[in-house]
């Protein structure tokens, strides 16, 4: 597979992926989502290009929206549902941003193009055991979180 990639003196060059740069998209994929939603740029490395192309696809996002929906519906039910969790979330948190949840599930899964911060964005939200929506005693806000990687979704936000 082929990339084009920016130097650090902002000149492209086209570069062909090696199994070592497919390798390490993979197994550095949660280091990769938070660079990318830290803002580094897709095209600085091959890894982080592979990674954010991964990330855009259709049916990651799918899969996002599908099991941010998942939160929000397990949230509503009574606590005897939820007993079997093997995560610890912060349900009450879950049901007050409910609604900016299924902003971003929408957002996930709208068709068309999305900058990968966006995606990154979410997917570190879901995955980051020490953030607001596993940890009680996390400072961050779980709705500012949401309603931050659903903004940085938006195409209209591309330079």
């Amino acid at each position: 597979m082929l990339l084009v990639l920016e130097t650090p003196d902002h000149c492209l060059i086209v570069r062909r992926t090696s199994l070592l740069d497919r390798l390490k998209a993979m197994l550095r994929a949660p280091r990769l989502d938070a660079e990318l939603a830290a803002g580094a740029s897709p095209d600085s490395r091959p890894e982080l290009a592979l990674r954010a192309r991964l990330l855009v696809r259709v049916p990651t996002r799918r899969r996002l929206a599908r099991t941010v929906e998942r939160l929000v519906a397990t949230a509503q039910q009574p606590p005897p549902a939820r007993c079997c969790s093997p995560v610890p979330v912060c349900w009450d948190r879950v049901r007050d941003s409910a609604s900016e949840l299924r902003q971003l599930a929408m957002a996930l899964a709208a068709p068309g193009p999305v900058p990968a911060r966006g995606v990154a964005l979410a997917m570190v939200l879901l995955c980051d055991g020490a953030g607001p929506l596993y940890r009680r005693a996390s400072a961050d806000d779980l709705a500012g979180q949401v309603r931050h990687a659903a903004a940085a979704l938006d195409p209209r936000g591309w330079c």
